[in-house]
């Protein structure tokens, strides 16, 4: 597989593990843009903008306030579980 497959491979991507069954998320892209969940597999739970896991909500009951707290961009989602891990006692 050439360097430019194997882009165009991980352009597909829509999971990363990070670290044991924390995972990195694309639940939604629209418009070219993704939006980017950090997602406890073990639990079911999600890393919010307060670096606090919270249950993961069935889509019908999603609101707009849910869905700030917990989608981001890649590169704020990735930044963010970097922090989580720096501060975080239980992190691994």
């Amino acid at each position: 597989m050439t360097d430019k497959e194997k882009v165009k491979w991980f352009d597909f991507a829509l999971r990363f593990a990070l670290t044991g069954k924390i995972h990195l998320v694309q639940k939604s892209f629209q418009n070219g843009v993704g939006k980017w969940a950090i997602v406890d597999t073990s639990n079911n739970t999600v890393l919010n903008s307060n670096l606090e896991w919270e249950p993961e909500v069935p889509v019908a009951k999603r609101d707009e306030s849910y869905l700030i707290r917990t989608r981001f961009s890649f590169e704020d989602a990735y930044s963010m579980y970097t922090q989580y891990k720096m501060f975080a006692s239980d992190a691994a």
